[in-house]
């Protein structure tokens, strides 16, 4: 069902794809997935003058929490993303070059929206490549999962090259992404599923979910990826998000 009573500049996980929508490449990546493993979103378009933002910011909102299960490993803070139109794309990814803020309570969801959007307009955007316009990015908004685990899988091992995928991650929510925890690793036959060793076995099967979706966006993609992944305190997988890798590895 679409919520068609929201304002035009939301486009939400429900709704089906707009291509009149600004949605930037993050959001639309999302669709990729399968919508089962998504925690819900909504996407604030990048046309959404200043003028309007409060009111389509508490309307995502609005949105956001009717939509929450009950009983859910989906906490009270969120994510706020970037999603510009060329980011997560299949040339470049421009990770790192927006802003994203995690854990932001409803209190200052409005802020972190204006900041994300904001950092479409900082000179590292220009300086990192002239393809990508100087322009305001799309923003998606996610629950945080409550998380036990969380980490990223790469669906080719980036550093040797090998055939293996490579997971990355460490208990609850903290830098795997960005790189500013310590964190676990192990290696995954990507043909038979096999985890070896470690504490991250006594969720082996949302683990072998990730593994499985992971394959299926790798085929259709027809590239190597690189996996943003949470696991729920109740054992619920989710993926946050998904971009090919650009650089780094051979294909």
């Amino acid at each position: 069902m679409t919520t068609t009573y929201l304002s035009k500049y939301i486009q939400t996980k429900a709704d089906k794809l707009d291509p009149n929508k600004l949605i930037g490449g993050k959001a639309t990546q999302l669709r990729n997935i399968d919508s089962t493993l998504v925690p819900y979103w909504v996407a604030i378009t990048s046309d959404c003058p200043d003028t309007e933002l409060s009111e389509v910011v508490e309307q995502a909102y609005g949105n956001l929490y009717w939509q929450k299960p009950t009983a859910s490993g989906l906490g009270d803070t969120f994510a706020v993303r970037s999603s510009a139109l060329n980011e997560d794309g299949e040339e470049q990814s421009y990770a790192g070059v927006f802003e994203s803020k995690l854990n932001v309570p409803i209190t200052g969801l409005e802020h972190a929206v204006r900041e994300v959007r904001l950092s479409g307009l900082a000179d590292r955007v220009s300086a990192y490549g002239s393809s990508l316009a100087i322009t305001i990015p799309a923003v998606v908004i996610m629950p945080m999962v409550d998380a036990k685990y969380s980490g990223v899988l790469f669906t080719k091992e980036p550093v040797g090259g090998t055939n293996q995928m490579l997971v990355e991650y460490e208990h609850g929510v903290g830098g795997v992404v960005d790189g500013t925890s310590n964190t676990e690793m192990l290696f995954l036959n990507r043909e038979e599923f096999n985890t070896g060793t470690g504490s991250i076995e006594i969720y082996m099967m949302p683990i072998r979910i990730i593994w499985k979706e992971a394959k299926r966006l790798e085929n259709n993609y027809r590239k190597p990826l690189d996996i943003e992944w949470a696991i729920d305190k109740h054992g619920v997988p989710y993926i946050l998000q998904v971009r090919p890798i650009t650089a780094g590895v051979g294909v």
